[in-house]
């Protein structure tokens, strides 16, 4: 038997007592050791998921150790410590054809249509494993799935001939303080952030960043930026798009209603390019684990949060990331 953090309802958790995961075929038994908390975790925790409801056993940013695991060719075995690429995608649809599984119709995602990591025991595919390279220890992969996120994002700004070293981040949770983490630690980047709660804008500040209460406050001339927006609000997404100049590309990160208008005649006006981004692939999370195995880590290691909780304080820790103005990243340790 094993103990699961299970979502009954919104905003209330039971932790259960039930049967550990079965080994088979193709899979592996991880025992779960730490657990992030993700803003589409809250959604179901809400009750606002459009496709998850409660009861749910959630969790994906996950990390922890192999105790059982079936014949594999990725060189795997019991012990390793390793990290959950949570999105399984179907392999039949043509985004996963054409080696895009994180834009497969069909996709499942472990903690959403699979169940989920706040459980002391998961069985995960193989393929959905990478092994921590050495300097990267458990803790410290708590962060590679939202550093992952990052990866993607902003490797798809190698799909334009971009010559500005100026960047707008709207945002500063704890994406945006990644994504401007990355950007200057990895780009040598000028980093704006705009951010109006005052908890976050204190440790972008704090980190080093320039934080400013609009985007017309930002004083970038002779340059068109790129900016990444991270906030998911319509207002601020228009900012982008109308002010002047522009910037030349923005990547979208944050959630958008379905029904959203974007401003087509200012953006063409503008000739601004507008890009999508999706989740990551296993690749990212690879190049994530290998960030964190560098001293780099250090620099991304500062939006941990100070306080771990445990698997019985499930609730306290979705709470906290609810209503969390600080921006830094809610951890579970599951297993000690």
């Amino acid at each position: 038997m094993m103990r699961q953090a299970l979502t009954v309802r919104p905003f209330e958790f039971e932790i259960i007592e039930s049967a550990a995961p079965a080994l088979q075929e193709g899979c592996a038994i991880i025992k779960v050791v730490y657990c992030g908390v993700c803003g589409s975790d809250l959604h179901v925790y809400e009750g606002k998921h459009p496709k998850v409801k409660p009861p749910a056993v959630l969790g994906h940013e996950a990390v922890g150790i192999i105790t059982q695991i079936g014949n594999n060719k990725d060189n795997l075995q019991v012990g390793d410590k390793v990290a959950v690429v949570p999105l399984i995608g179907c392999k039949e649809c043509e985004y996963c054809k054409l080696g895009y599984p994180n834009q497969c119709v069909n996709r499942k995602v472990v903690g959403f249509q699979v169940t989920g990591c706040l459980a002391e025991e998961v069985s995960i595919p193989i393929e959905n494993l990478i092994k921590l390279p050495e300097g990267c220890d458990l803790l410290e992969a708590s962060l590679l799935e939202p550093l992952a996120v990052v990866v993607h994002c902003v490797g798809l700004l190698e799909r334009i001939k971009i010559s500005t070293k100026e960047a707008i981040v709207t945002g500063a949770g704890t994406i945006g303080i990644l994504i401007g983490l990355y950007l200057r630690e990895k780009l040598g980047m000028n980093v704006s952030m705009v951010e109006i709660n005052a908890n976050r804008k204190e440790l972008a500040e704090k980190i080093g960043f320039k934080v400013f209460q609009g985007i017309k406050d930002i004083p970038i001339k002779d340059t068109r930026p790129v900016a990444f927006e991270c906030t998911g609000n319509k207002k601020v997404l228009d900012m982008l798009v109308t002010t002047d100049p522009a910037p030349e590309v923005i990547v979208i990160l944050g959630t958008f209603e379905r029904t959203l208008e974007l401003n087509i005649f200012e953006m063409c006006k503008r000739e601004s390019y507008i890009i999508g981004s999706q989740m990551y692939t296993k690749k990212d999370l690879e190049i994530a684990a290998q960030i964190m195995s560098t001293p780099m880590k250090e620099v991304f290691k500062s939006i941990l949060v100070e306080r771990i909780y445990s698997l019985s304080e499930a609730k306290e820790a979705y709470d906290e990331a609810l209503n969390s103005q600080k921006g830094t990243k809610v951890i579970i340790q599951v297993n000690k």
